[in-house]
């Protein structure tokens, strides 16, 4: 996780930007979603998804570049080569306001993803 630029301020209840706060203090939610491969029961049986996640650090009152420079590991097991059924979802939040829609959210699949930049 490197960084990101000009988040936008967060929404109200009516989707208005709230202009109350002057910065605004974001971080980077990050979580792999896969199926349940059925490696806990047999035969499989669950339909149901799992997921593993991790969370950067909180960038203290600078939306407009904050920068993480944080390196994250999230271990997963894929089931043969069924990298299109796991996605990677990254979602940029207001600091410590957990409840409400994020600022910004990117999900991909994992056979999709490459090394490199993400724009969100």
């Amino acid at each position: 996780m490197i960084s990101a630029q000009q988040l936008p301020l967060p929404k109200d209840g009516h989707g208005r930007e709230i202009f109350d706060k002057s910065a605004i203090d974001p971080y980077v939610e990050v979580s792999v979603h896969f199926p349940d491969w059925g490696l806990f029961s047999s035969p499989p049986v669950s339909t149901s998804a799992l997921q593993v996640s991790y969370r950067t650090s909180t960038v203290k009152n600078n939306g407009f570049n904050p920068v993480w420079e944080e390196t994250l590991s999230l271990p997963f097991e894929v089931l043969g080569d069924m990298r299109e059924l796991v996605f990677v979802r990254f979602a940029v939040r207001e600091g410590g306001d957990d409840e409400n829609e994020a600022l910004a959210v990117h999900c991909v699949s994992l056979a999709c993803l490459r090394e490199g930049m993400i724009y969100l």
